[in-house]
């Protein structure tokens, strides 16, 4: 027990995701700024099903959770995005000339209305490749088999990223 009692206050959630580097480079800076923070790690505590089949859960499966004191957000916000801007330029995905717009949208928003057609065609091996690379992209899609033509819908939220990777993966794909 440490001698320090922590303030009372509510805990407001100021970065979730899934990279270890950003989560442990987070704690450091929060620390050394005197921040009482809660860390929270998704996906060890596997919890027993709810009675919903079908829950409408935000969250990222697995990854981290960090939250402050109401009263200490701003400070933190602050030293996240200092962070973020800092960032080592060889994580995985590259940097963007529009990363400007700040955080992704929940993915609640980027779920809902699989609206956006990004690819149709009859090559059964495409499309099964770009399933693949969507999934592994976290990107959710909604899939059209009318006749023999294979649909591929996303989100107006995920257009641009999965646009990219279906030029990738059909510019790239081997000659049938």
């Amino acid at each position: 027990m440490s001698s320090k009692a922590i303030p009372q206050g509510s805990l407001v959630l100021v970065w979730a995701g899934e990279n270890p580097a950003v989560h442990a480079a987070l704690l450091q800076e929060l620390e050394a700024a005197e921040i009482p923070f809660a860390d929270k790690t998704l996906g060890d505590d596997e919890v027993a099903p709810t009675a919903d089949p079908l829950p409408i859960d935000w969250k990222p499966r697995f990854g981290f959770e960090v939250a402050v004191l109401s009263s200490d957000l701003a400070i933190a916000q602050e030293v996240l995005e200092k962070l973020l801007d800092e960032e080592p330029a060889d994580l995985e995905i590259p940097a963007q000339d529009e990363v400007a717009g700040g955080e992704p949208p929940l993915v609640v928003v980027t779920e809902t209305n699989p609206a956006v057609e990004i690819w149709n065609g009859h090559d059964e091996r495409i499309a099964q490749f770009l399933t693949a690379a969507m999934q592994e992209n976290e990107i959710p899609i909604h899939l059209e088999n009318p006749g023999e033509q294979t649909r591929i819908y996303v989100s107006a939220a995920n257009e641009k990223r999965a646009r990219e990777i279906v030029r990738e993966v059909v510019e790239g794909a081997p000659p049938g």
